[in-house]
């Protein structure tokens, strides 16, 4: 049965939240990697829909950002045609985020700890991806 939860992005250099959105997932019983996949998913698929609506391209609000070539050819002052994102480019970008510790996933106070886990989610569940900034200096 469909699950409605509550998403919200932190992160450690902000000190504020920066997205808090709802996502709806297939099931109560999930797994980080699948959660993640159901997450970068909707969010490119919003994108994608709104910049088929639109003749910019729209601000991309998700997990991990589109790489460098992909942001120049959507900012260009006045791109020929602006391109939708894959998700799953998107994805794999994500999981190799979540694998080097550039976020970290809570849901509800506990840390998940690999991509296998499986996690029960509720609809008063919170997920946060707490996004991780490096601190600059020796």
């Amino acid at each position: 049965m469909p699950t409605s939860v509550i998403i919200r992005d932190e992160s450690t250099g902000l000190g504020r939240e920066d997205h808090v959105f709802t996502l709806q997932v297939p099931s109560e019983s999930i797994t980080v990697r699948e959660l993640i996949r159901e997450r970068v998913y909707q969010e490119v698929d919003d994108y994608n829909r709104v910049l088929r609506d639109r003749s910019q391209a729209p601000k991309y609000h998700g997990l991990v950002q589109p790489d460098a070539s992909e942001v120049e050819l959507n900012t260009a002052s006045k791109p020929k045609q602006v391109r939708q994102l894959n998700w799953k480019k998107q994805f794999d970008i994500a999981i190799d985020a979540y694998e080097r510790n550039q976020f970290i996933l809570l849901v509800g106070d506990q840390q998940t700890t690999s991509l296998d886990q499986t996690i029960k989610l509720t609809p008063s569940t919170e997920v946060v991806f707490l996004r991780l900034v490096m601190l600059v200096g020796g």
